[in-house]
């Protein structure tokens, strides 16, 4: 069955289960449109099957046997993270394949997230080197373990990070790093105990915030520690929902409704955010 633009229905979103397997962030909606288009191209790409921008048989069998790429969140929990972090393929290559400046005190930020004020040399040649041209590692090199400034901004105007690039660093080495740092504060991470949606709470809030549970501002992260401790999973939502307080609708309304998207994620799983 060769499916298409204009396309509709459970076939689609399968494909677009696995082209998320690849990185391509969609939502499963069961609408080939021009995002699920733009991604079996991608797809195409980085399997070596050339074609037209539509899945026959062969690529739709192709796309099932990749492997998921963090089995701990699954795909789904991938794609979430990544989403709540740079939005979409198509925001991602309009707004963060070059490097970009957040506030105080971030660093030089590339790819999904990936702080370069937090990372040293070793690191962060580790994470890179297979995937940039030299001298767009060599330009990076000086921002690292700084704070971000539009003077170290500048003259990285000519680097790029092509999604693909950003989407291997990210589920290669900034998930399992973040989520060693989740099981860190919140050790039931690992093992049965929760659902991949659940995991990838954790990890989501883990990867926006850190790891700090002291003070006021923490509050909720560290009920969130205690309720898991004592076994009751289910009253854990509410914590994420309590943690809106911390932050203004009018200025940082995407924070409010990533965590109202993790206590989504805790009670009802993936389904409710068009992610599985």
């Amino acid at each position: 069955m060769v499916l298409r633009g204009g396309d509709r229905g459970e076939p689609v979103k399968t494909l677009q289960r696995d082209l998320n397997k690849l990185g391509f962030m969609l939502l499963v909606d069961g609408d080939f449109g021009a995002g699920t288009r733009n991604a079996v191209v991608g797809a195409r790409e980085q399997l070596g099957r050339p074609g037209p921008p539509e899945a026959d048989d062969d690529l739709q069998q192709a796309l099932a046997a990749v492997p998921d790429p963090f089995p701990a969140l699954t795909a789904a929990g991938v794609t979430f993270i990544a989403r709540e972090e740079v939005s979409d393929a198509t925001a991602y290559q309009r707004r963060f394949q070059m490097p970009t400046c957040p506030p105080s005190p971030s660093g030089v930020t590339i790819g999904i997230g990936y702080d370069c004020r937090f990372v040293g040399r070793s690191e962060f040649e580790a994470d890179w080197d297979d995937l940039l041209p030299a001298a767009a590692v060599a330009q990076l090199v000086p921002v690292l373990g700084k704070e971000g400034t539009p003077g170290l901004l500048g003259p990285l105007s000519n680097v790029v990070v092509p999604l693909v690039a950003a989407m291997r660093v990210f589920t290669r080495r900034s998930l399992p790093k973040h989520f060693a740092r989740t099981r860190s504060i919140y050790p039931q991470v690992e093992g049965d105990a929760l659902t991949a949606a659940q995991r990838t709470a954790l990890v989501s809030l883990v990867y926006n915030r850190g790891t700090d549970l002291a003070g006021d501002r923490r509050r909720e992260m560290r009920a969130i520690r205690d309720l898991l401790a004592a076994g009751r999973v289910d009253d854990v939502a509410e914590q994420f929902e309590s943690m809106t307080r911390l932050w203004d609708p009018a200025t940082t309304g995407g924070l409010i409704k990533r965590r109202l998207a993790e206590a989504t994620l805790w009670h009802s799983g993936f389904a409710p955010l068009q992610l599985e």
